[in-house]
């Protein structure tokens, strides 16, 4: 009398099946998340090319001129990831206009996708959840290199601490107040990237945009130019040690904070 197999998996079966499904998501897992990152340094770049064309129109209208942002009485660019109110003008007449999503909340193109120490300020700190409210602050997720005011950056740090070796010219970049100029070749527009880490006390949010998993210093970050192009540099260099590629060098120091905009071919 024969007998007739149960049916189903045996144990070995059940170990084997999920010993590959193991192995396919250690191997999709990496992949998707280099797409993810993927995906946000386009979206950031396409967020810069949106403010580039939005700073060409306002010049054009000015005589040359870039966005006010640094005569403002009420509130002057206390750091480069501050404006004045003076620029919420460009917001709304130039770079808005570009974006309608943009035009409504004034998020997704003021901010890098990766940028999220500044959002939990505003969120978590200062308990506003209204974007608009956050604009009124005066800061966004992007490191403005233009129109900063010379006076106020002096008496809050020594000029010494703009014109580093590594970017000797990075004063010139950020105060000038034309395009076109002797400076012209900087860049006008960067990621934000400050000191490596990220915040331990509260929300755990990375200090940069394009931060790593692992060590929390940026990966690299987007640079916008006077012409309009955005290019890519990887990594980030205190003076002592690299990661990632450590192509950006300090470009100034604000205080605590090691601000990232030095570039190995803009001098």
């Amino acid at each position: 009398m024969s007998l007739k197999r149960k049916q189903g998996f045996t144990l070995i079966e059940l170990l084997v099946v999920i010993a590959i499904i193991a192995l396919l998501m250690s191997m999709l897992v990496p992949a998707l998340q280099r797409a993810r990152r993927l995906a946000r340094k386009v979206v950031c770049a396409s967020n810069m090319r949106q403010w580039g064309i939005a700073i060409s129109a306002y010049a054009t209208a000015n005589d040359g001129y870039f966005p006010n942002n640094g005569y403002d009485p009420i509130r002057n660019s206390r750091d480069f990831a501050e404006v004045s109110e003076t620029m919420s003008q460009f917001f709304d007449d130039y770079l808005f206009k570009l974006d309608q999503k943009a035009a409504k909340d004034g998020v997704n193109i003021l901010f890098c996708p990766t940028e999220t120490y500044t959002r939990w300020r505003y969120q978590g700190q200062w308990g506003s959840i209204d974007p608009r409210d956050w604009i009124d602050k005066g800061m966004i997720g992007y490191n403005v290199l233009f129109g900063n005011d010379w006076d106020l950056i002096r008496s809050i740090n020594s000029p010494s601490k703009y014109t580093l070796p590594t970017c000797p010219n990075g004063l010139n970049w950020v105060t000038r107040k034309m395009m076109g100029g002797n400076y012209s070749k900087g860049p006008i527009l960067a990621d934000f990237m400050y000191s490596w880490g990220r915040d331990r006390w509260f929300n755990k949010a990375p200090f940069s945009s394009h931060a790593s998993l692992k060590d929390f210093a940026p990966e690299g970050g987007n640079f916008l130019f006077e012409d309009g192009s955005v290019r890519w540099y990887n990594g980030v260099h205190n003076g002592m040690e690299g990661l990632h590629g450590g192509e950006i060098k300090i470009g100034g120091i604000e205080g605590p904070w090691l601000v990232y905009f030095g570039l190995p071919d803009v001098r």
